[in-house]
C-alpha cells in the first residue's frame, strides 16, 4: 500500500511532517484528518516563529476591494503567545494519533477524557449507606453545635 500524499495547501514544514508520519505508519481516515491539521498547525508555527525572528514583519497583505485603495497589512498581536498555543494544540493531535514507539513498536495508552465525573444514578452511594466526608463533616458540626 503506497503512502497518502501531503494535502494541498500545506506549505515545506506541514508537508515534511507529514511525509515524516506516514513512511512508516499505515494511518486511519480519522488519524489522515488529524495529521493534516497537525501539518496545518506546524506550518503556522512556521510563520509566527519567522514573525517573531523579524524575518517578515506582516502575516498576510490584504489588498483593498476598490483599486484605488492603498495596500493594507494585517499584523499580529500576540505572536510568541498565539505561536506557544498553537505549538501546543500540535502537540495534542500528533499525540492523539497514538502511532506507535520506534524503539519498542507499543502504542501509547489510550486514556479517556479527564476530569469528566460519572453522573449520580438512583441507587447511588448516598442511597446504599455510604456516607461522604462531607456528608461526617456535616454530621461533626451539627453534634458540635448542638443542632
Amino acid at each position: 500500500m503506497s503512502n497518502p500524499r501531503p494535502p494541498v495547501g500545506l506549505d515545506a514544514g506541514g508537508r515534511q511532517l507529514w511525509r515524516d508520519v506516514v513512511k512508516d505508519n499505515v494511518l486511519s481516515r480519522v488519524q489522515q484528518v488529524q495529521l493534516h491539521e497537525a501539518c496545518r498547525m506546524k506550518d503556522r508555527c512556521d510563520k509566527l516563529d519567522e514573525l517573531l525572528r523579524g524575518e517578515v514583519d506582516a502575516w498576510a497583505t490584504i489588498l483593498p476591494v476598490d483599486l484605488e485603495g492603498g495596500e493594507f497589512k494585517l499584523q499580529i498581536v500576540g505572536a510568541l503567545s498565539k505561536a506557544n498555543e498553537t505549538a501546543n494544540s500540535m502537540k495534542q493531535l500528533l499525540a492523539a494519533l497514538r502511532l506507535p514507539d520506534d524503539a519498542t513498536g507499543q502504542r501509547p495508552q489510550r486514556r479517556g477524557p479527564r476530569g469528566a465525573q460519572k453522573p449520580s444514578q438512583p441507587g447511588g452511594a448516598a442511597e446504599q449507606g455510604n456516607v461522604s466526608s462531607m456528608d461526617r463533616a456535616r454530621a461533626r458540626a451539627e453534634a458540635k453545635t448542638g443542632a
